[in-house]
């Protein structure tokens, strides 16, 4: 039986291999053609390269100062499209522009030279510029319109017949100068039937998804018992490492490091150049830092908080000068760090904060002058307990974590008179972040700050590793504010994931048509396409997915009848931990891309900082760096990604049924995991979608 339906599953792994991979040969569309004019870096980009047949194009004309990156404004420019034909069609060549420039142009000097793009700017090299010709008529282009976004323009241009076209641009003005003679490049652009490439790598990645449902659920058909944990190592019985973590530099050797890197991020922020992507406070903080920092809670749990400035603070600080009054009682959970996680990430859709260099540094300094003033009133780290705005999140997701601390024999404890891993002893102090080692069960709330293994003089404290998530149904505690996070970031990653694919645009202003915002005074579009984010935020992060765990929990109860006494909110709760591997999975799937892709900004950016601040000349090429992974690798790899923690949750899932439910496990488990497979086969549709040519970190 066995054999059979591993076969099966093969048979049909390779068939959706076939159909994923069928429709392979067609282009993808690329992020578009740019090149340089002139001695003064002027660059023009044309996007998208491709264009797909059934839709009206978007002809998208970006122009900046490649040197400086400041967008070039008031520009005037036409388009023209002319269909190639198919006899000319063999001698087309891909790539070749013509330019035709004005000698005189008052903003470029006299010898205009052409400047190669860098490989990674998959531009054009139009040589030297041909004679002017100040008789070209230039009745049969269309102008582009101004966008939002600082030069920027664009226009709709309607095409009929697929095939290859020469897309010619006109440039007649920039920055209020006007040319005697227009600013000509022409180049080639294909007009094709949409390729089926995505349509056919989703529906591969859905079957993979819906495959590791159906194995899931064989495994645990066959597997109804559990398997005992056998007896761990404790790292802590490795002399060096037990000697390392009870020593006095442990902590402050993570912390000085860290305390000096924000604090060059900060001066940085507020000094240097106030453009995103040339300035290493906000590339090493959203792009590095916050893309990073989410695979270390995976890993090794909420280190991090270990050797957080804004901990290291508190430290220092408030064991000399505290008041130490005790956290106001109603305030002891994580509801104002969820409140004020989503506020910073609302905000951050209205004010672009990842992009603005000096918000970043002032947001650290509000971060850590809070986190001082609260460690200066209250006891120990009641900030990073209660109010850091990453707290929640981190200990949600530090339940996933391979490793944890915990007390070995709670007899021992029990004798223990002193509890000096609680109150302290003369070497030293008791756990900053609250919690009770003797007891301590799950890893939420522990930062590894080793301060219960100093101060345990039984050495009865554990560092060991165990299973992946083992948190998610060995814990016996659940809490309603903890669920309910649990469920915001299963909306939350799949919302701020979708900003970034092609469709979105067309969604948000599918959803504008829709709604009478000019009615209610919401008139301009920038100003409704944040009304419909909020909207959206509101209704599909905040609602939805604990909404329909609710509406699941409801029948769940009804299914399992009378025999199990647990209320729905205790079920909502119970399996709302199933759920936290799947925003995970989607969260580590979205950041992936950033640390990938566009970590490698760093690199030129920390060369333009050091010039800039040693007066170097600054007219030197800036190192480009090639990403780190091609599109195609990072799709797989967050279908991996996906796909292991899909089935962590469904096990979880299974886990936390059986322990509630006993014999009706199946009956409580089935439709949870229908969930949240429903939820992973979203998140697949939304990795599986093209990349939009610009979108936030």
């Amino acid at each position: 039986m066995l054999h059979k339906t591993l076969s099966f599953f093969i048979l049909l792994i390779m068939g959706l291999t076939q159909v994923a991979f069928a429709g392979g040969d067609q282009p993808e569309p690329s992020q578009g053609q740019s090149f340089r004019i002139g001695a003064n870096h002027l660059q023009i980009s044309v996007q998208p390269e491709h264009f797909s047949s059934g839709v009206t194009p978007e002809i998208i004309v970006t122009v900046t100062n490649h040197q400086t990156g400041a967008a070039v404004l008031n520009a005037d420019i036409l388009v023209q499209f002319a269909l190639v034909a198919s006899h000319d069609m063999a001698n087309m060549a891909p790539a070749p522009t013509t330019t035709s420039i004005p000698h005189n142009m008052a903003d470029m000097s006299n010898q205009v030279v052409a400047t190669p793009p860098t490989e990674e700017e998959g531009g054009l090299d139009f040589g030297e510029p041909p004679p002017v010709d100040e008789s070209i008529d230039l009745s049969g282009f269309k102008p582009l319109a101004s966008r939002q976004q600082a030069g920027s323009f664009s226009i709709s241009y309607p095409i009929s017949k697929p095939g290859g076209y020469t897309l010619t641009l006109a440039v007649r003005a920039l920055s209020g100068t006007t040319y005697p003679a227009p600013i000509l490049t022409d180049t080639t652009i294909d007009y094709q039937p949409p390729s089926l490439a995505y349509f056919y790598r989703t529906l591969f990645s859905m079957g993979l998804v819906l495959l590791t449902l159906i194995v899931a659920i064989l495994i645990l058909a066959m597997r109804e018992g559990t398997t005992e944990i056998g007896a761990r190592t404790n790292l802590l019985d490795i002399p060096w490492i037990k000697k390392f973590v009870r020593s006095s530099w442990y902590q402050p050797l993570f912390q000085i490091p860290t305390l000096i890197v924000f604090a060059i991020i900060i001066y940085i922020g507020l000094v240097d150049v106030q453009k995103g992507d040339q300035n290493i406070a906000t590339l090493l903080t959203w792009t590095i830092w916050w893309a990073g920092i989410i695979f270390t809670f995976v890993l090794v749990g909420r280190v991090w908080c270990m050797m957080c400035p804004f901990g290291a603070a508190q430290d220092w600080l408030g064991r000399r000068f505290s008041l130490g009054r005790s956290f106001p009682r109603p305030l002891r959970n994580i509801w104002l760090s969820t409140i004020l996680f989503l506020a910073l990430t609302w905000w951050d859709s209205y004010s672009g904060i990842v992009n603005n260099p000096a918000m970043t540094a002032w947001l650290m300094i509000i971060f850590l002058v809070t986190s001082i003033v609260t460690a200066l009133v209250y006891k120990d780290r009641s900030f990073c307990r209660y109010i850091c705005p990453l707290g929640g999140l981190i200990g949600l997701y530090s339940m996933v974590s391979p490793v944890e601390l915990r007390s070995r024999a709670l007899e021992v404890c029990r004798k223990d008179t002193e509890k000096g891993c609680i109150h302290g002893t003369d070497h030293s102090h008791g756990c900053p972040m609250f919690e009770t080692p003797m007891t301590l069960a799950r890893n939420n709330y522990c930062n590894f700050c080793g301060e219960c293994v100093k101060g345990c003089g039984h050495n009865n404290i554990v560092l060991r590793f165990r299973a992946f998530g083992s948190d998610l149904w060995g814990s016996t505690r659940g809490h309603m504010d903890e669920a309910y996070l649990a469920m915001v970031l299963v909306g939350l990653t799949i919302l701020v994931t979708a900003e970034m694919i092609a469709p979105w645009q067309l969604w948000i202003d599918a959803i504008i048509k829709a709604l009478p915002l000019a009615d209610f005074g919401v008139v301009s579009h920038a100003g409704q396409e944040k009304f419909v984010f909020t909207l959206l935020f509101g209704i599909g992060a905040l609602m939805v997915p604990a909404l329909l765990l609710f509406l699941i929990s409801a029948l769940v109860k009804k299914i399992v009848g009378t025999d199990h006494n647990l209320t729905i909110k205790e079920i909502f709760i119970r399996f709302a931990y199933m759920l936290i591997p799947v925003g995970l999975s989607m969260h580590l799937a979205h950041n992936v891309t950033h640390l990938l892709r566009e970590g490698v900004e760093v690199v030129p950016a920390l060369q333009g900082t050091v010039q800039r601040l040693s007066g170097s000349p600054s007219n030197n090429e800036l190192w480009q760096v090639a990403p780190l992974m091609g599109l195609e690798s990072l799709f797989w790899l967050q279908m991996v990604t996906i796909i292991l923690l899909n089935g962590l949750s469904l096990y979880a899932g299974y886990r936390i049924a059986k322990t509630h439910f006993g014999d009706k496990a199946w009956r409580a488990f089935v439709p949870m995991a229908l969930l949240a497979v429903g939820f992973m086969l979203i998140n697949v549709f939304i990795l599986g979608q093209p990349m939009a040519l610009r979108h936030n970190h």
